[in-house]
């Protein structure tokens, strides 16, 4: 009986002693969720202007800033670093090796279902771009020029100085004034008053009536030509504008070979649609491939394109082929583990008061206005 006692009272004193032992490290583990909530954030980011933009290996841009504004009102550490590639960071993101990710990223459903977003921090709009085909102006002028109809036109002015200059040349010639004049002088003369409109050249009441018969063609001939003038602005007005797709039209897109960086949602929709690509890795890459006619088209965002072609050679210009297709939204990309930190939340709050307190539009204008 006494020896039962005495392994009741061991098993005891060793329970009490486990218990006890528990209760000491347990305010440490505690301490050690305090220390990994300071530990810096892991920041990712990739090349896509105006959004985040590698100056001479210095990351800068409107997330970039926006992020170095919210990091330092919030007091968050960070470190920060950059993609290999786009893929890179949208891979880093959805396996945890990188907390936040700033790339200008676009929100789709595809993508929340691998990670989180933060609040939108811009939006853009969709658009196809390609070179610009018109022609010089100097060479529409010319074709201009040559046209049936400017030769119409010249051939109405020769008509009215042979029906109504030479008449009044042939009465008018003996006249004292103009008799001791060589005839080339007075053809000269009266070619130049009768295109004028002039009528004090004339001193017979048949020459001006004749005067007054090319009044009347000369409206003629000035009214064909400015509906001459208003039907080719018409049609340069359609031409470019019947060029423009309202909408992402798939069948059209079979036939052009598109510059496209893997992983952006422009490239899976042009992939989806059985649209050939060829990669590019920036959007200066993908500009460049244009220009030296290795692909016909991009289908990018408006913002990024106006911020790259900035940097990029004027000729060939690149210009939008369609109308805005939709509307884009970015964000920061959040990894599922760090939306379980409670500065991730810090980081939404700081997006939404930058737009109501400047900052954002402050931002906005270095970044995203023309």
């Amino acid at each position: 009986m006494s020896r039962r006692l005495g392994t009741v009272l061991i098993l005891s004193l060793g329970t009490l002693w486990v218990c006890a032992m528990g209760g000491l490290h347990q305010p440490s583990h505690a301490n050690n969720e305090i220390k990994d909530a300071q530990d810096p954030v892991d920041v990712i980011w990739f090349p896509n202007p105006p959004y985040a933009v590698n100056r001479k290996g210095v990351p800068t841009g409107f997330e970039i800033d926006l992020w170095r504004m919210i990091a330092e009102t919030r007091q968050i550490p960070y470190r920060i670093r950059k993609a290999d590639s786009f893929e890179d960071l949208l891979e880093a993101i959805q396996t945890n090796q990188a907390d936040l990710a700033i790339s200008g990223v676009l929100i789709n459903e595809n993508r929340s279902k691998q990670f989180r977003f933060s609040f939108p921090t811009a939006s853009s709009d969709l658009k196809i771009y390609t070179l610009d085909n018109q022609e010089p102006t100097a060479i529409k002028m010319l074709r201009i020029l040559l046209s049936r109809q400017v030769l119409l036109i010249f051939l109405g002015l020769a008509l009215i100085a042979c029906i109504f200059a030479l008449p009044v040349w042939f009465v008018e010639r003996k006249r004292p004034d103009l008799a001791d004049k060589r005839k080339r002088h007075q053809l000269v003369f009266i070619l130049q008053k009768t295109l004028l409109l002039s009528t004090d050249h004339t001193r017979h009441t048949r020459t001006r009536l004749i005067s007054i018969g090319s009044l009347f063609a000369r409206v003629l001939l000035t009214a064909y030509f400015t509906s001459f003038i208003l039907k080719v602005a018409t049609s340069e007005t359609n031409a470019n504008s019947g060029n423009q797709m309202e909408d992402l039209n798939f069948e059209i897109l079979k036939n052009s070979t598109f510059a496209a960086i893997p992983g952006y949602i422009q490239t899976s929709i042009l992939k989806s649609s059985g649209t050939k690509t060829v990669d590019c890795d920036v959007a200066e890459t993908c500009i460049g491939l244009l220009q030296s006619g290795k692909a016909d088209a991009i289908l990018d965002d408006m913002l990024t394109m106006r911020s790259a072609l900035k940097t990029m050679p004027p000729e060939p210009k690149v210009t939008p082929a369609s109308e805005k297709l939709m509307t884009l939204f970015m964000a920061f990309a959040i990894s599922d583990q760090f939306g379980k930190d409670p500065r991730s939340r810090e980081i939404n709050d700081g997006i939404a008061r930058s737009y109501y307190d400047g900052s954002h539009a402050r931002l906005s204008r270095i970044w995203l206005k023309p």
